[in-house]
């Protein structure tokens, strides 16, 4: 790839990074959860947790551990 089009994360010259994460986090009901996160300013993102019915959640979205447990696979 040309070094006019290298993409910034990728470029092998850059020895130190700060990325800043920032969430916030709105208390829809007692079990539903919204989060909105964006990295360094930048790609926002919102995702809704809940727990399920036998949990006294409305099982509206995936439960907290889902999101976890996805995160370990990445």
């Amino acid at each position: 790839m040309p070094e006019d089009q290298r993409l910034h994360g990728l470029d092998p010259t850059v020895a130190r990074r700060e990325v800043t994460f920032t969430v916030d986090v709105e208390g829809v009901t007692p079990f539903l959860k919204l989060a909105t996160t964006c990295r360094s300013g930048q790609d926002w993102h919102t995702f809704a947790s809940d727990e399920g019915a036998h949990l006294g959640g409305l099982n509206s979205a995936p439960p907290p551990l889902a999101y976890f447990s996805a995160a370990i696979a990445f």
